[in-house]
């Protein structure tokens, strides 16, 4: 799953050697991809409106249920002394079918 995000980042933004993601898994299982770009780039990843991160993210979504996994994608903005992390979004782990409580 990290190639694949790894490739459409790399293909968007405007310096791909400054991609890096990194993978956390928490102890619910839930993978988190931290995302950090140039900071010239966080705009091209986020989009207007939110737009291009919501498709990178439905792109997810959509492998996460097909595996039946857990998946967050959240992009890093660092300032450009590289000292300061913040999560510029976050998104709520994705649930399949299988762990969804649905009542009719």
């Amino acid at each position: 799953m990290q190639d694949i995000l790894s490739y459409v980042i790399k293909n968007i933004v405007t310096t791909p050697a400054d991609v890096k993601i990194e993978e956390v898994i928490d102890e619910t299982g839930t993978t988190t991809y931290l995302v950090t770009v140039n900071p010239s780039d966080v705009g091209r990843i986020i989009g207007k409106e939110g737009k291009v991160i919501k498709a990178i993210r439905t792109i997810m979504r959509v492998i996460a249920i097909q595996k039946g996994v857990h998946v967050r994608v959240s992009v890093v903005s660092e300032s450009e002394d590289n000292q300061n992390s913040t999560p510029v979004e976050e998104q709520v782990a994705v649930e399949t079918e299988d762990s969804l409580n649905v009542e009719v």
